[in-house]
């Protein structure tokens, strides 16, 4: 199959986290499979721009990536290139895979899928759930604008683009479930996210840029700094769980709006935990390597997470999770025994569960060899690619029927 997918941005766009890293998995193995797989995206990348050439491609671990150039405004990631090459040749391809939604090249992508006949697949990335378009951000008239944006746009142009769509990728059955006030007729699937399985000999237990082992057992969270990840909550667990025992840390993995991370900064030097917990930033992949070898378990108390493939990122390398229910992946945890769901919201009805497996090393050892089973069995990126070449192959033989 000649298959292009479409995304805002994209590798090495890392500060965006799990999509970028999901998409050129997804991609990668797509392309291993036999697939030609291209991708046309942006090259926006924050406030800056990726330093890559424009509107020419570019070999990508057995992927062909075109970059255009982001235009006025920035925030809907508008481009004319992008625009002429989907006219000008969607028609080389069998199907479109559009990630995202609310941006210009959802919009622009979907028009010319369904002008030139070509059937598209929508993956929504959990943003059509009432958490995503109510969210908050630090100023009230940013957190307006985007609410207003986000329902105005589904109201006029989004719905359609979804009701006309071949299929809709939703990544797990929670986001599924949380999309359904918008009532979309078009019938969707649940693939989840992969995760690549590390090899024993790249995880260093020294790596020399962060230290993250000494004699303390860590804690780890490692995810974008956003309040909807549930850092605050975690911050205060911590708090309880130093007033009972010592023998622990706290990792903080992670950038986000320099507003935020002040905030988060006080929070913690305020209840006196400087000594307890590290924010280290952002995580380039060798040191992620690192980190996630010498923690002893990971944590995400997500208000809201579509799937979280850095729990899976995790549980590949062994480690147990203990997350919030409101986090996609909970049910392979749940199913496969690879660590606590956590329903309550209070810290202090959390703090004795994470207590109890910082003092029960069998207990970790067996939820981490089972998740690293699960992503073995469940969530290779070999099996994803399989499963979503099986929905590719089911939507052609549907198209136009």
């Amino acid at each position: 199959m000649k298959i292009l997918h479409v995304i805002p941005s994209f590798a090495p766009a890392w500060q965006y986290g799990g999509p970028i890293i999901a998409s050129l998995g997804l991609t990668k193995a797509l392309a291993k499979r036999g697939h030609h797989v291209e991708v046309f995206t942006t090259n926006k990348d924050g406030k800056g721009v990726i330093p890559i050439q424009t509107s020419t491609p570019v070999s990508m671990q057995g992927i062909d990536v075109t970059y255009f150039k982001v235009q006025f405004p920035r925030w809907y990631y508008f481009s004319f290139a992008l625009s002429a090459a989907l006219k000008n040749e969607l028609r080389n391809f069998d199907i479109v895979h559009i990630h995202s939604v609310y941006l210009w090249p959802t919009t622009i992508a979907s028009y010319w899928c369904r002008k030139l006949k070509v059937p598209y697949v929508v993956r929504p990335l959990g943003m059509l759930d009432s958490t995503n378009v109510e969210k908050k951000y630090e100023h009230t008239i940013a957190s307006l604008f985007s609410k207003i944006k986000k329902n105005t746009y589904m109201k006029m142009i989004g719905k359609y683009d979804l009701d006309n769509a071949a299929g809709i990728h939703y990544t797990s059955q929670y986001e599924r479930d949380l999309s359904s006030k918008w009532s979309i007729s078009t019938k969707g699937t649940v693939i989840p996210l992969g995760v690549g399985i590390p090899k024993p000999n790249i995880l260093s237990k020294n790596h020399d840029s962060i230290d993250v082992s000494g004699n303390l057992k860590t804690i780890l969270f490692l995810s974008r700094l956003d309040p909807i990840k549930g850092i605050e909550i975690l911050i205060e667990t911590v708090n309880i769980l130093y007033r009972t025992r010592q023998d622990f840390k706290l990792i903080i993995g992670g950038a986000g709006t320099p507003e935020y991370e002040l905030k988060l900064h006080k929070i913690i030097q305020k209840k006196g935990l400087d000594d307890v917990i590290s924010m280290i930033g952002n995580v380039g992949q060798q040191d992620k390597n690192s980190i996630f070898e010498n923690a002893d378990l990971f944590v995400l108390l997500s208000h809201h997470e579509n799937f979280g493939i850095v729990v899976a990122e995790a549980m590949a390398r062994q480690l147990p999770v203990v997350i919030s229910n409101n986090v996609g992946i909970k049910n392979y945890v749940e199913d496969y025994g690879a660590g606590l769901v956590i329903s309550e919201k209070k810290p202090q009805l959390i703090a004795p569960k994470i207590s109890r497996l910082l003092d029960d090393y069998n207990l970790r050892s067996k939820m981490g060899d089972k998740g690293k089973y699960l992503c073995e069995n469940e969530l290779s990126w070999d099996k994803i690619a399989e499963d979503t070449e099986n929905y590719y192959e089911f939507i052609l033989s549907e198209f136009d029927k």
